[in-house]
This record gives C-alpha cells, structure tokens and sequence, in this order.
C-alpha cells in the first residue's frame, strides 16, 4: 500500500509540521474554489439624472455557455431601456422586457466558454422616474450553464442591486460672519448623506471662484467645516461656497459673505459706523470722493493698500477736529483692481480702525 499524502508529510516534517501544511493546502483549495456570483449594481441618482447605468457583475465564472436572467424592478420608480456596454464574450446575446410583474429577460448562449473573474458582463439601462428602488434576481428562473456536454446547470449567488437618492441635502447653509482682522473663522455646513465636501472662495464678487487646498491660512477645506486663521483685512467681502458630492452628484451650497472689521476701539466693540468711511463713485476709474467722519479730537491717518498689502498712496496724516470730511483723490497711476482704503483714528482714549474697498476700472 502505497503511503498517502499526509503520511509522507508527516514523516518528512514531523506531525506538528503536517498539520499546518494541510491546514495550508485545505485554505488554499477554499481560496480557489470560490462560489460563482452574480452581482446587480446599487447606484447612486442624482437630482438630474434622466437616465442610469446598473452593472451586471460576474466572480468565478468560467467555461459558461448559456446565461438566462429574470430581474424585476419597480415600473413606477423605473422604466427598462436597452442593454449597454456588453462584454465582447456576450455578443450575441438577447433582452426582452416581460410585464405583471415588470422584469428583465437576459438570454444567451455559446458553443465556447465565456469566462468572468470580476467582471462586468453588461450595464442595464433605465430611465428613471423616481429616484429609489429594488433591482431583484428571479432566482427560481434564472440560470448558468457550462458547456459541458450535456450542459450542466452551475449553483451561482446572485446579489440584487438598488437605486437610491444620492443628491445630498444641506440641512444648514454656510453662515455670513462678520470677524476683526487676524482673528479665525469658521464656516459650517451641514447634510446628512453627503459623500464629499470642496470649499470654494470668490474674491471679485462672483466673476470667478477657486477651490480652496489646504495651507497654513485654510483648514478643512475637503470637510463640512472650513477654518480660515488670522484672517486678514483684504479678505473683507470674500466670499465662500461648498460643493457637496464634488465627483458626483455636485451641490452647490448658499454663499456666505465674510465682513472684515480690521481693528476695535477699547471696548472691543467694531466700530464701523462711528468712522463712516465712505467713497463715491465706487466702481471709479480714475477720480473718487472719500467721506469720513471724526468722532472727536484726535490724529487722523488714511491709507491705500493693494490687494497684496503693499501701500499704494497716504493722502491723509494728520490732526482732526469733530466732524466730516471729504477727499478727492486721482488714481489715474493705479492699475484696475481691487484696492483697500486704511482709515485709522487715535484719540487720547482710544484707537479706531475701519477699511473701505475701493474697486478701479479701465
């Protein structure tokens, strides 16, 4: 008698050894003997999807030679449109729509095998009508079979498949905040079935908007919650925007407006309005009128500032009685853009701080 496979094993490696090799061997025999599948997509609709694509997924499939699939879906929710993307192995394959119940018939048959290992057979086209519903394998009617001779019928899983409301819904918008200078800032938004977050700003009221990365100034900017740190004053007027589901299914969120008041008074309180900084016209192109008030007897300082900090221009240094003020200034040496008038106000008792945004064209 010859010795069995275990009994060499064992002899050569001792009892201890042989029973993990086997163990070894059975785990790599399961490995390879995976069960067949079968697999129906569940996909994601969005708000303005007319139509969608749900694959039919196969594992361990080989040497198949007939496929007959019976899958029902909602009539209400869907309406059956054709068969796309068809694997090259299934080219001669046939559907049919069936009704009472609503369902698809898939047929097929070669006299040489097809093989699928993960693999998309084929994409199943709807139009939709409401975006939910169940896709289901009629698994008493459906059936593989290889090319053996007769045909042998393979024990295959199926796996339904579902469409389900992916637009996601913002159940908060980002707030508009008003923040001093240097200070940090928070924008939040908040959805209960979002996949994806991308933080957009706008610094040209509304003409162009960037996606926002992450930097020592900005955080968060791929989550529902965008910090900004030490927020400069020429961020005053930007604005932010998130796009929810950026890859799909994209959402764009309310914008909101971020209000820059440079510095405080003593009190900690803005202090906007006391100064009353003002410039007309506003777009100007080469000649605008700055209004300002003094609130009492102190050191007036007003100052022109580019976009990147850098001083342009300081038409006004000096004392100031109570009361208002008007300064036509020419800036026909300045290039269009966006620029940010300084008026700082000290006092024996206090320091006053506010800024205006001046926009030149031409």
């Amino acid at each position: 008698m010859n010795p069995s496979k275990t009994d060499y094993i064992t002899r050569i490696y001792g009892i201890r050894e042989a029973t993990l090799l086997t163990v070894f061997l059975l785990c790599n025999l399961v490995l390879f003997a995976q069960a067949p599948s079968l697999s129906l997509g569940t996909v994601g609709v969005c708000k303005n999807n007319t139509t969608i694509l749900v694959p039919l997924t196969g594992a361990n499939l080989y040497n198949i030679g007939a496929i007959t699939l019976f899958i029902s879906y909602n009539d209400s929710c869907l309406a059956f449109n054709s068969i796309q993307n068809i694997d090259p192995q299934l080219n001669s394959i046939i559907s049919n729509t069936l009704s009472n119940p609503s369902r698809v018939a898939i047929v097929w048959s070669k006299t040489s095998g097809a093989n699928f290992n993960n693999t998309t057979l084929l994409d199943i086209k709807f139009d939709v009508i409401k975006p939910f519903g169940n896709l289901d394998f009629i698994t008493d009617y459906c059936e593989i079979a290889n090319v053996a001779l007769p045909p042998e019928i393979i024990d295959v899983t199926y796996t339904d498949g579902s469409i389900y409301e992916a637009t996601p819904t913002i159940t908060l918008e980002p707030e508009s905040k008003t923040i001093t200078s240097q200070s940090n800032v928070v924008f939040q938004i908040v959805s209960p079935n979002a996949s994806g977050f991308s933080w957009q700003e706008n610094r040209n009221d509304g003409a162009v908007w960037s996606t926002l990365s992450e930097t020592n100034t900005y955080s968060g900017t791929q989550t529902n919650s965008l910090i900004i740190r030490k927020v400069p004053v020429n961020y005053n007027q930007f604005k932010y925007r998130c796009i929810l589901n950026p890859t799909n299914c994209p959402t764009l969120s309310a914008n909101a407006l971020l209000t820059v008041d440079s510095l405080t008074g003593i009190t900690g309180q803005p202090i906007r309005a006391i100064l009353n900084l003002t410039n007309s016209p506003n777009p100007f192109s080469l000649k605008t009128t700055i209004s300002y008030t003094v609130p009492e007897n102190g050191f007036v300082t007003i100052k022109m500032y580019s976009m990147t900090g850098q001083i342009m221009n300081i038409p006004v240094e000096s004392p100031h009685l109570p009361g208002s003020y008007q300064l036509e200034n020419n800036f026909v040496y300045l290039p269009a853009g966006i620029y940010f008038c300084q008026y700082v106000f000290k006092s024996t008792a206090r320091v006053y701080e506010t800024y205006r945004k001046l926009i030149k064209i031409n």
